[in-house]
């Protein structure tokens, strides 16, 4: 089989089989299977799933096991040769599943490819094509800077704001949203960190397969619409949370500074998610 396709639905039908439906509407020419982990929706995902998708195979959790642990249950039992993690929230546009898959089959030195994301409103979704954070690019992003300065590099290093969307090319780090990679990659580095509940594990994976040597490209000409939050928005004070304490789980595994600068990292993470909780408790 050359494609397995993992979705993790929670408390999201309807966008859910929209996704489903476009990507049986817009892949063809291969064997792949799609796989739909339920977080323990309870509000008619499942029945859904099994009476319009018959042939997804489908795991039902008796609990929300998080965006990570719930992906990793779907790699086990995925047969492909190429795996794909993809958000329930998304339309793929156009045949772009099988324009990642004849990326990946035409250059044998691509371990993962991610697709260019659209907000609904079809403009660039900056977020599927980053550099790596580190504390420098980190605090520019959280503290705004990258608004006032946007057409400088440097300040927008992470997102890559002031970099040409339409260039197909090496990324450090692309969205969970959507990203597709050899099962070599799974199999040598396993999947998600399940420490992370919601959020962060996706630049975490990224970085692994980055610290490998491995190159991912970022493919500009497949087109993925992702509404982002949808989830999420569900349950904002706890995404909001779990936002900021990824942040501090993602800096403690792969940066090892002095105490001070520790402290320091660790203080503007709580002040942001501070101004971040505050501002939606009182919007």
């Amino acid at each position: 089989m050359k494609l397995s396709i993992i979705f993790v639905n929670w408390k999201t039908p309807e966008l859910t089989k929209n996704a489903i439906a476009s990507v049986y509407k817009e892949t063809a020419g291969f064997d792949f299977e799609v796989i739909v982990v339920d977080n323990n929706s309870g509000d008619g995902s499942v029945e859904m799933i099994k009476k319009e998708f018959p042939q997804v195979t489908l795991i039902a959790n008796n609990d929300n096991r998080g965006f990570g642990k719930a992906n990793n249950q779907g790699l086990k039992i995925a047969k492909g040769d190429y795996l794909m993690f993809l958000n329930t929230d998304v339309i793929v546009l156009d045949g772009a599943l099988n324009k990642l898959v004849s990326y990946l089959d035409q250059r044998q030195d691509v371990m993962m490819v991610g697709p260019r994301l659209l907000n609904k409103d079809l403009t660039f979704q900056h977020s599927c094509r980053r550099v790596l954070p580190n504390p420098i690019n980190s605090f520019f992003h959280l503290f705004g800077l990258t608004k006032i300065f946007k057409n400088n590099k440097h300040v927008n290093e992470y997102k890559q704001y002031a970099s040409d969307p339409e260039i197909t090319g090496p990324t450090q780090a692309l969205s969970g949203a959507a990203m597709m990679f050899r099962k070599q990659v799974y199999t040598e580095i396993g999947g998600f960190d399940e420490e992370f509940f919601m959020y962060g594990e996706d630049l975490d994976f990224s970085k692994r397969v980055f610290d490998k040597g491995w190159k991912t490209v970022y493919v500009s000409g497949a087109k993925i619409i992702h509404f982002g939050g949808q989830s999420s928005g569900k349950r904002r004070i706890k995404s909001l949370i779990n936002f900021y304490d990824a942040m501090w789980i993602y800096y403690k595994k792969h940066f090892k500074y002095n105490i001070l600068v520790n402290l320091a990292v660790w203080l503007g993470i709580q002040f942001r998610m501070a101004v971040a909780l505050s501002m939606n408790i009182f919007k």
